[in-house]
């Protein structure tokens, strides 16, 4: 199943910028929180890897890198647990899979 997680700052923002590029069949996860909390203690980025871990979710696209996180130790975390779990990463404003025919892609690494 294809998955987007979109992430906002605050309440206030607008999430539209990252729906535009939503598909139909992808579910959503979206938190509004700062990019500084980690991935791992947003309430649906939570959701989002618990759904992963059962095989539910096998492709996340996010908008930005940024999404992820402002922490590059913690966003190179979360993209190291997706890959380990076989999730094909896509981002959209990049262009990139992290995963090609299950395979790490080079240019996304």
């Amino acid at each position: 199943m294809k998955a987007r997680y979109i992430r906002t700052s605050t309440l206030n923002q607008n999430e539209a910028r990252q729906l535009a590029k939503q598909h139909a069949d992808e579910v959503l996860f979206i938190d509004k929180v700062s990019g500084t909390i980690p991935f791992i203690d947003r309430e649906h980025a939570k959701r989002l890897i618990d759904e992963i871990e059962v095989g539910q979710i096998d492709y996340l696209s996010v908008s930005s890198i940024d999404r992820l996180g402002r922490n590059t130790i913690d966003v190179l975390q979360t993209i190291d647990k997706l890959t380990k779990a076989g999730v094909v990463l896509k981002v959209d404003n990049l262009g990139l899979e992290s995963l090609i025919n299950g395979k790490e892609n080079p240019t996304f690494k």
